[in-house]
Parts: C-alpha cells; sequence; structure tokens
C-alpha cells in the first residue's frame, strides 16, 4: 500500500504558526487585561439592605451608645469563595446563636465590599476582644488558597476610608489575639498583613486594644 505524503502548503503552514502563537498568548492577555474587560468600578460599601441581610435581634438594636474603635481585625471566612454575607449571617445566627453577623465588613471574591454589623455596637470576631475591634472579614479559604489581588486593594481601601472616620491606630489578625486557638485569617493572608499595616500608618499587633469587654451581665447584648 503506498505510503501518502501530506504536504503544507506555504500559506497553510504561515497559518497554523499564528494560529498556535495566538493561541498560545490567550492566558497572558486574559491575566493582563482582566481587570480592563470586567472593572470593578469605584469602590462602595454594599448596604444591609441589598444584600438581603436578615434584621438583627432586636436586644442588639436596642444596645446603646456607639463603639470606639482602634483596631482593625482582618478574617477570612473559611468558606467557600463564591458565598456571601448572607451565609455568613446565617450561620452566625441560625448555627452559632449571635445577634447578627458577626463582622462589620465582608468583602467577596470580585472585590464588592458588604456592611455588616453596624458599626455602633460590639462585632462578634474576636472572642473576649471585641471592645474597640472592628471586624473585617474576606470571603475564602486563605489556609489553603492564596488572597485574591483584588479583595487586597478594597481591604486596603475600606481601611482608609475607615481611618477618616474611626480613631485606628492598629491593625491585626485573627490569630494575634487568640493565638494556637485559631488559623485565621489562614497562612497565606496573616503574613501580608504586617506590610499592609505599615502601609496604612498603623502599628501592627494587639497592643492597640484596651478593652475591658463588657460586664458579664451584659454579655448577652454585647458580645455574641
Amino acid at each position: 500500500m503506498p505510503t501518502r505524503h501530506h504536504r503544507f502548503s506555504r500559506r497553510g503552514l504561515l497559518k497554523w504558526i499564528a494560529g498556535a502563537a495566538a493561541i498560545g498568548t490567550l492566558p497572558f492577555l486574559y491575566y493582563r487585561y482582566r481587570l480592563q474587560v470586567f472593572p470593578l468600578g469605584p469602590p462602595a460599601v454594599i448596604p444591609r439592605s441589598e444584600w438581603g441581610a436578615e434584621e438583627p435581634d432586636p436586644a442588639l438594636q436596642n444596645e446603646g451608645g456607639h463603639e470606639v474603635f482602634n483596631t482593625v481585625v482582618v478574617h477570612h471566612s473559611a468558606m467557600l469563595l463564591s458565598e456571601g454575607p448572607r451565609a455568613i449571617q446565617y450561620v452566625h445566627m441560625h448555627r452559632r446563636d449571635f445577634l447578627d453577623i458577626g463582622y462589620h465588613f465582608v468583602i467577596d471574591g470580585q472585590g464588592r465590599i458588604y456592611e455588616g454589623r453596624s458599626l455602633a455596637v460590639h462585632g462578634a470576631h474576636v472572642k473576649g476582644h471585641n471592645a474597640g475591634t472592628l471586624g473585617i472579614a474576606l470571603m475564602g479559604n486563605y489556609e489553603e488558597s492564596e488572597p485574591i489581588p483584588e479583595q487586597l486593594a478594597r481591604l486596603k481601601w475600606l481601611i482608609r476610608d475607615l481611618m477618616t472616620k474611626h480613631p485606628l491606630t492598629h491593625l491585626a489578625g485573627h490569630s494575634d489575639f487568640l493565638p494556637g486557638k485559631t488559623l485565621c485569617p489562614g497562612k497565606n493572608l496573616e503574613p501580608l498583613l504586617p506590610a499592609l499595616a505599615s502601609e496604612l500608618g498603623l502599628k501592627f499587633g494587639t497592643d492597640g486594644y484596651i478593652g475591658p469587654e463588657p460586664a458579664p451581665a451584659a454579655l448577652v447584648t454585647a458580645v455574641r
């Protein structure tokens, strides 16, 4: 049986090379231009009314006075990146018996910022250290994966904005307050926090915490 030889014309060969080269550049072009193709838009905080937040327990709403914050505490949700503040609030209120979502802000995997617990009350994000600490959670599990650049950029923007409204002096991770008791915010996010604090002009660590936590009689409404 005679052997068949396939011949490429010069034009066909050039087309094949051009096609292969284009395919090879697609990943580069995607990563280089994805923010231009899918712009985040100006930073903004999405209010509770827009993300369908459940109303907090009335005991939390009736708490008097305003919280004075001096320390930002960064968390990860340790949940799926695709989940958002409603999933966190459900877990906090219906599985952990909190009075509301525990964090004051949540940043999702696309860099969108959501309003969480009212800034007029204590958060419920660092056991024993909720007085004067402002909790911000990034969606995702950063013990297992790397933080997303969009989230980090919006975290920085949010803290800068909060610094104009609150006497913030320190920034820390959840595990800095509770070493050995939690992995939050994850081994891939925690090491980034000292540099973030320095860039923002804040001190890194827990030394800014002054407490005290609410008296035992007030724990039901102030700490959960």
